[in-house]
């Protein structure tokens, strides 16, 4: 459960001063947020995926969006002809720093009136956690829960609201996924204990980009390292990470391997222009097999 909108991305050589201008290397459209390209992600590895989004208009950007979903063979939003398609415009720079415009019109209305009924006879809920719609999110929340289903939470770098946590407090079916950035890697394992303070999740997951992702639990502290690849770009990569993490969870393998799918599915997205297939289950498992990272396990 997330928003969807149009993705369009900017590359510039670096981000400018205050008052002054940048050249654009290149302009590319994909989608946003989040939970769009997790469920295209675990499409291709072959899990059964419901996307409960937002609708969008039948303009330009709603029909790119509806292709790129329908291409992927994710289970299109609604289109409404009078609607005006979502979208962000996202800048990054040689130096993979990003930053972001969003533009929402009528986003939080319509992910309040979302049908959750499918949310009943989940595996898994993944949810993006915003701010921006945190109703829809507080309803998700309460929907899993009635069900007993599973929730990923994802935070998506964002600190966990006072309302989000109170929605999920003593809820014990419950994974946590934040990131940090690269810079802070180092600081990883305290911001998953931080998180695990906070709530009652099983784990508390932190990705830190070049340098993999750690798992925490109340008795476990996992690491695996990220797997090289030539970096196109860096959009969307917590999202692929999430469909390895939710995949290997699915299929009941140990949170170590499906960290380390989560890995795999999130230095492939890098590795691949935004046009390009979503690696499947099978590109996956050769990427772990040939690499075959080591990874950290203390208890």
């Amino acid at each position: 459960m997330s928003y969807v909108a149009l993705a369009e991305l900017w590359t510039v050589p670096r981000f400018p001063r205050v008052n002054y201008g940048t050249p654009i290397s290149s302009i590319e459209w994909s989608i946003a947020a989040d939970g769009p390209m997790t469920a295209a992600a675990l499409v291709a590895m072959g899990a059964p995926v419901r996307l409960l989004a937002n609708d969008i208009g039948d303009d330009e950007h709603g029909r790119f969006v509806r292709r790129w979903l329908a291409q992927r063979e994710v289970i299109p939003v609604t289109t409404r002809p009078d609607a005006t398609t979502p979208r962000i415009v996202v800048a990054a720079d040689d130096a993979q720093t990003r930053t972001w415009f969003a533009h929402l019109p009528n986003v939080v209305a319509r992910l309040d009136l979302i049908d959750l009924t499918p949310v009943t006879a989940a595996s898994f809920l993944y949810v993006d956690s915003y701010e921006i719609i945190e109703g829809a999110v507080l309803r998700a929340i309460a929907a899993a829960r009635r069900a007993e289903i599973p929730i990923l939470l994802n935070l998506g770098g964002s600190p966990l609201a006072a309302p989000t946590a109170a929605a999920i407090a003593g809820y014990p079916h419950l994974l946590v996924q934040t990131n940090v950035d690269d810079s802070d890697h180092l600081e990883a394992v305290a911001v998953a204990t931080a998180l695990l303070e906070r709530t009652s999740a099983k784990w508390a997951v932190v990705t830190a980009g070049a340098f993999g992702a750690v798992a925490v639990s109340r008795s476990n502290e996992l690491a695996v390292p990220s797997f090289p690849v030539n970096v196109r770009h860096t959009h969307c990569a917590g999202a692929a990470f999430s469909a390895g993490l939710l995949y290997g969870l699915r299929e009941r393998w140990s949170m170590l391997h499906s960290l380390r799918l989560g890995c795999a599915s999130g230095a492939l997205r890098c590795a691949r222009h935004h046009s390009a297939p979503l690696p499947s289950l099978t590109e996956l498992l050769a990427v772990i097999d040939r690499t075959e990272p080591p990874a950290s396990e203390d208890s």
